[in-house]
């Protein structure tokens, strides 16, 4: 019996397989984050909570939202994967022992779960094409959206969508997604 061989290709960082279904992407992410981890593990006794959620953003935290819009909808063992390297990175973070529960972790630490990280880019970048008609391609093409976005846009309360600058949109949108993740 022969193995089917996957043919991949890396673009801008992320590596696609034939099926478009990402899992190449998301097992090297995986693995390349839990590398960084690891060190930081070894470092963060001597080092500020400060410092520590610098290097985390820097590191470890910056790969999981590379380009992570694409990953909207992707299967939920695959989310529970990336989800599984936040948590453990809350747990370093924090200086908490390895079985503790997460959420209170990343609420304390004002982090968004990764399903609602991926919204929250998702919906920014809508917000900017909307207001400002940029990427001229994307405004063009702004039926692309309409798939993930609108559901999420319309279940925005109205002083999201009507934030009058990008800031502001931001920070109502993350505090929306906030309460939604954690309150629900």
């Amino acid at each position: 019996m022969v193995a089917a061989h996957h043919q991949t290709l890396r673009n801008l960082g992320v590596t696609f397989d034939s099926d478009f279904n990402l899992i190449k992407h998301i097992s090297l992410t995986f693995r390349s984050c839990f590398y960084h981890i690891r060190d930081l593990r070894r470092i963060r006794w001597y080092i500020s909570l400060s410092v520590a959620k610098t290097i985390a953003t820097a590191l470890i935290t910056s790969r999981l939202d590379y380009c992570n819009s694409l990953l909207y909808n992707i299967a939920s063992k695959d989310n529970v994967k990336l989800q599984c390297v936040q948590n453990c990175l809350a747990r370093v973070i924090t200086r908490s022992p390895r079985f503790t529960h997460s959420v209170p972790l990343l609420k304390s630490l004002h982090w968004l779960p990764v399903q609602s990280r991926i919204i929250f880019k998702l919906c920014t970048i809508a917000y900017q094409t909307i207001s400002s008609g940029e990427p001229s391609y994307l405004f063009s093409w702004h039926s692309c959206f309409s798939v993930a976005v609108p559901t999420r846009w319309n279940s925005s309360p109205e002083r999201v969508k009507s934030s009058n600058s990008i800031v502001s949109f931001r920070h109502h949108l993350k505090t929306h997604l906030f309460r939604l993740a954690y309150l629900s």
